[in-house]
Order: C-alpha cells, then sequence, then structure tokens
C-alpha cells in the first residue's frame, strides 16, 4: 500500500528542509539523521514498520554466531564469498549466507554479488576486539532482557530498583549483585571490562567537547599542588584518565589517580598501564581514601546503580570534598523528556536488567544529587543523550 497523502506531503517538506542543511557541518549530523529517519518511517506502510519490529528479534542471534565465527574479523581482511567464509570459519554455507542475509540487510556488512561479501566501517568496528567483546557480553543482556516478559508478570509489573532483587537474579537464579556474579565469571567479567575500553561518544572525545582543562584549571580557582588533580573513581583500565591527561598535557605523578575494584586494578594489561597514574584498589561503598581532590568523577557508573546504592557510593565523596574547590562530575546519559536517542533508550533497559537501576533525566539527577549534599552548578549534554553534570557540595 501507498504512502497517504499527509505522509508524503511530510516527507517533502522534511526533505526540503534537509536541503537547507549544511551537511559538512558534523553538529548537524545528528539532525539530518533524524529528518531521514522520519522520511523513511512517513513512507513506509505502518503494516510493514510492525512487522519489521517482529522481526527484528532475530538480528542480534544473527550478529552474535557471527561474531562467534569471526566473520566481522575475516571480513576486515579482504572481501570473500561465502564459500572461503565457510572453510574459514569451519561452518556450513548456507549457514553463512542465511546469517550475512540479516547482516547485509541491515547495512553491517556489503553485500557484492551473489554469495560475495565485503567489510564496511561498521563491520570493521564490529571486529574490534572491545566490540566484539561487547557482542558476547551483551548475547547475556539479551537473554535477561527477553525473560522480561515473565519477570514483570510475576512481579505484577513494578519497575525494577533492587540491585540484588531484579531480573538479574530472577533469570541466572542467583542471590548475588551483578558484579559479584563476574567476580566468579571470569570470561564475562574480561569481555565486561574489554568492552567498557570503548568510546561511548560520537565524533569528538567528551575530553574535548566538555572542554575539561579550562574546567578543571579554571583561572579563579587556586590548585592546590598537595591534592591530586582528578580522582577516576570506578574508572576500569584507566581508559578515560588517558583522555584526559592528553587533554592536560604536562602532569606530575600523582596528579591522576585512577580507582577501581582490586581485581581490575591488578589486571590492567601492561600496554594499558600509565608510570604517571596512582593506582588505588577501591571499593566505592567504602570510605574515600583520596581527599581534598579538584574532581571526583564517575564515568558510566553511577547508571549502574538504584539510587540507593548511587546514594551511598556519593556519601562517601561528599564526605571528603573541599568546600569552593571540589567538584563531582558524572559523565553518565542524560535521558530528554522527549526524543530520547534509541541506544540511550535500549541501555535504559539493559540498567534495568542487569542492575535494577536506569538511565536517569535532569530532574532525576537533580533530585539523586540534592539527596547527596550536593547543588548541581553546570550541565552540558550532547547529541546522543551523554551529559556532564558538574555539582558540588551545598553547604
Amino acid at each position: 500500500m501507498a504512502a497517504t497523502e499527509s505522509a508524503v506531503a511530510e516527507a517533502t517538506a522534511t526533505i526540503a528542509q534537509l536541503a537547507t542543511i549544511d551537511v559538512s557541518d558534523p553538529t548537524s549530523h545528528s539532525d539530518i539523521i533524524r529528518k531521514c529517519n522520519s522520511v523513511a518511517s512517513a513512507l513506509q506502510h505502518p503494516g510493514a514498520l510492525a512487522l519489521q519490529a517482529i522481526a527484528s528479534a532475530a538480528d542480534f542471534p544473527a550478529l552474535v554466531v557471527l561474531n562467534d565465527l569471526g566473520v566481522f574479523q575475516k571480513l576486515a581482511e579482504g572481501p570473500l564469498t561465502a564459500i572461503q567464509l565457510a572453510e574459514k570459519c569451519g561452518a556450513d554455507r548456507w549457514l553463512i549466507v542465511r546469517l550475512l542475509r540479516v547482516a547485509t540487510a541491515a547495512g553491517m556488512i556489503q553485500e557484492t554479488g551473489p554469495e560475495s561479501y565485503a567489510a564496511t566501517p561498521t563491520s570493521n568496528i564490529l571486529a574490534i576486539p572491545s566490540f566484539a567483546a561487547g557482542i558476547s557480553l551483551s548475547h547475556l543482556s539479551a537473554k535477561i532482557i527477553y525473560s522480561l516478559r515473565t519477570y514483570f508478570k510475576e512481579t505484577q509489573y513494578r519497575n525494577p530498583r533492587n540491585y540484588l532483587n531484579g531480573p538479574f537474579q530472577s533469570y541466572l537464579d542467583t542471590p548475588l549483585g551483578s558484579f559479584e556474579w563476574l567476580a566468579q565469571n571470569e570470561e564475562t567479567r574480561r569481555d565486561f571490562n574489554l568492552f567498557m575500553t570503548i568510546q561511548r561518544t560520537r565524533g569528538q572525545h567528551w575530553t574535548t567537547n566538555f572542554n575539561i582543562k579550562s574546567r578543571i584549571l579554571h583561572d579563579s580557582v587556586p590548585i592546590n599542588p598537595d591534592a591530586p588533580l582528578y580522582v577516576d573513581v570506578g574508572g576500569g583500565l584507566g581508559q578515560d584518565l588517558r583522555l584526559v591527561k592528553a587533554e592536560l598535557g604536562d602532569v606530575s605523578k600523582g596528579q591522576l589517580v585512577l580507582e577501581d575494584q582490586v581485581s581490575t586494578i591488578n589486571n590492567i594489561p601492561t600496554d594499558l598501564h600509565d608510570a604517571d597514574f596512582e593506582y588505588i584498589p577501591h571499593d566505592f561503598f567504602t570510605a574515600q581514601p583520596v581527599k581534598g581532590a579538584r574532581v571526583y568523577s564517575f564515568k558510566g557508573v553511577l547508571h549502574d546503580w538504584p539510587d540507593d546504592k548511587a546514594l551511598q557510593i556519593l556519601s562517601h565523596i561528599v564526605a571528603v570534598m573541599t568546600p569552593g574547590y571540589s567538584r563531582v562530575w558524572i559523565l553518565d546519559g542524560i535521558v530528554p523528556d522527549t526524543g530520547a536517542d534509541k541506544v540511550l533508550a535500549e541501555l535504559n533497559l539493559c540498567m534495568m536488567a542487569w542492575y535494577g537501576a536506569l538511565e536517569r533525566n535532569r530532574e532525576q539527577w537533580g533530585e539523586l544529587l540534592g539527596q547527596a549534599g550536593l547543588r548541581v552548578v553546570g550541565v552540558q549534554t550532547m547529541d546522543d543523550g551523554f551529559g556532564l553534570i558538574e555539582a558540588v557540595l551545598e553547604r
């Protein structure tokens, strides 16, 4: 069935708007993508969109199997036929063909001819070890999320808010929290830590987008040489602290502090270790050992925790902050009231499934920080919903 007259008119108007946008301006790309998507939605029959939503259940399992077979890595080395891929992967030719039909339809792989394939920029990214680890990790996420129907029926459709009693525990039949469970499952923990090293933001690094050097080394604030400049709380393998170091330039040893669990700190690969960092094994549910730092940063940390746990974490930071000097940085998703980015909306469900937690909107972040004794003094967001919230002591 053809699109309705009103849909055609809507698409025509949007296309006219697109013609006025400067494509060479990177800041316009998100708006262009949204408008292109709206044109596609307007011209596609609602029934086709509904069927696409239903059939999409097959997308991720196909991606997982292709990842397990190493197809993305093999195509990154050069174009291959289905027969060649089958030989290299030790898989059936027709299975390769069927899986790659899904990947080519999604635009992840280029189909250069009958049963002939080439890599795309997307598949080359999926071939990178950190993204491959993300696919493996998300296989477990998908299983938990697919169990939500049963979970919500059993809980009378209550919104999960408990770290120790949520979809994760229900699906895996475990009393453990997700991080405690990860500590006992080495392969999944390794995938988790490796996946956390990817840059979530699109385009420039967040350190550049948020102009962190001017925020930290503000002219009107004398820097305390006896306290660290930046403490990356729950900073993983140091992937973000390296970006901070690059942005700040010359820093003395001990000015940049990386904190994470003992199992993470003790297993940082040699090639990721930085002699200028101070590494502190630390459980952020216990007293913060670093006092009076300029910035205490939480990047992608607090969205892993429901409010009660997040408040415990923040309480230990508030206790060691220097009034008028120290700041808390929350680097995380900030969900808009309308038009949420698709990835951010999907991550919200992942946080719920794994941790009983959430991606918060601006009001929810403000309420959480206020309860912790902090006052928001600045918020900056990017097009994908990732943002920086700056907070200081309320008193």
